[in-house]
């Protein structure tokens, strides 16, 4: 997908150090208890907030939003389905999925009266989206469409992430990634994957045409001296990880701030702003504060936010503004 485009393991491996290193200082850990016990369960619930911001995308994002237009609107399509002809249909459906600059992965069509015309993509496909079929303002049919699969899910959620990921429909196995999962699907907490303990975190998602799927992600346990920071600075150094990872995917990144903005902020809910002094490059939630620091607290929007910057391209900075609990 355009705005999710990711270069090769080793150039993104390269680039993140690059981020790491230009970053601001660690996330210090602030006054409070700390997060014990409950630090791998922040992580797993953080982590599953993520994957199901991910999912959110693929069914509303741009791209779905152009691509269900792209159906809405197919000449040929509609007058198939109009006369009912179903080779047409068939004919139709296959040029919008198989469309070399589009994305739909699945389109199954309907007749007015729920009669099925035709269904062409993979087997395994996610976020399914509804949509009518409308010709000369009369509804002549009905539609489902995807622009993800579940292995292309795997992906993205590793991309952004890094948990290892299975993906269970009917409680089988039908999509890894980053590990070798069982093929049934793990109904404890905890799962061992090549010898490694982690927490399960499972996220339920609609599956394609109908019903559902479930996301399991191995979450692996935090080290020691995470453990030992309030859970609020446990789960600002997850975010902080998670947007390193996400910018490390967008070379040259001054090219790409917007790109690199609005995937930071659709798959983590934080504020990104890319600032050259005051002037502002590229913002999620408008220009921000006056005055940002590039590390600590500031006020924002009526409220309170942790920040941490990086500048891998000065004089450009990036900032990121993680809401603190209320």
């Amino acid at each position: 997908m355009p705005t999710r485009r990711v270069r090769t393991a080793a150039a993104a491996g390269l680039a993140l150090a690059a981020f790491v290193l230009a970053a601001q200082a660690p996330v210090s850990p602030a006054a409070g208890v700390a997060c014990g016990a409950q630090a791998l369960p922040t992580l797993a619930a953080l982590d599953g907030r993520i994957a199901s911001n991910i999912y959110a995308g693929e069914l509303g994002g741009n791209e779905t939003q152009v691509d269900l237009g792209h159906v809405k609107s197919s000449a040929d399509l509609l007058d198939a389905v109009a006369a009912g002809d179903k080779g047409a249909v068939l004919a139709a459906v296959k040029a919008l999925v198989y469309h070399p600059f589009w994305h739909i992965v699945r389109l199954r069509v309907l007749s007015a009266t729920g009669v099925l015309l035709a269904d062409v993509g993979g087997p395994y496909v996610i976020s399914p989206v509804d949509g009518v079929l409308v010709l000369d303002g009369r509804t002549i049919g009905s539609f489902v469409m995807s622009v993800q699969d579940d292995v292309g899910f795997t992906k993205l959620e590793t991309h952004a992430v890094g948990d290892p990921i299975g993906i269970y429909v009917a409680g089988r196995l039908v999509a890894e990634l980053g590990g070798t999962f069982p093929k049934a699907q793990p109904l404890k907490p905890r799962l061992r994957l090549a010898g490694v303990s982690y927490a399960v975190q499972s996220e339920t998602y609609d599956a394609f045409p109908s019903g559902t799927l479930t996301a399991v992600l191995a979450v692996r346990a935090p080290s020691a001296s995470l453990r030992a920071k309030p859970c609020a600075a446990v789960e600002l150094a997850e975010i902080k990880r998670v947007v390193l990872r996400i910018a490390a995917r967008y070379h040259p990144l001054a090219a790409r701030y917007s790109d690199f903005v609005e995937t930071a902020h659709a798959d983590t809910g934080v504020v990104v702003i890319v600032r050259i002094g005051l002037r502002v490059i590229a913002g999620s939630a408008g220009p921000g504060p006056l005055e940002i620091p590039d590390a600590g607290i500031v006020s924002y929007l009526g409220r309170t936010w942790s920040v941490f910057s990086l500048a891998p391209t000065p004089p450009a900075r990036v900032y990121v503004l993680v809401p603190t609990p209320k």
